[in-house]
């Protein structure tokens, strides 16, 4: 565990509400539900460091860099990076439906 504390990773849903809504809301356009991705930020020297991880065993990240201000309002940076990862997420869930109706 670290000793500095800003260095450590949150869960986004707590530590930075309006961007977990605007992931949930993108997401959920892409019907793909909150749940199946693990969201985190971390505090660093340029603002935030936002990490999403998906798959069966979350194995799959993508991450960003957002400033101060794109946590409390996201902007259009944001959403973009949101629907590319919900697009990475629909097409790795949708290769592993057709891999599970193989066996």
């Amino acid at each position: 565990m670290s000793k500095r504390p800003e260095l450590e990773e949150k869960l986004l849903r707590f530590a930075a509400p309006a961007l977990y809504q605007q992931m949930a809301d993108t997401f959920s356009d892409y019907h793909i539900h909150p749940y199946e991705i693990h969201g985190t930020v971390k505090r660093n020297e340029s603002g935030f460091e936002v990490t999403l991880r998906f798959s069966q065993s979350f194995s799959q990240t993508m991450t960003t860099q957002v400033t101060l201000e794109q946590v409390r309002v996201p902007d259009a940076d944001v959403v973009q990076f949101f629907a590319e990862a919900a697009e990475k997420c629909k097409s790795l869930l949708i290769s592993n439906y057709y891999k599970m109706i193989k066996l």
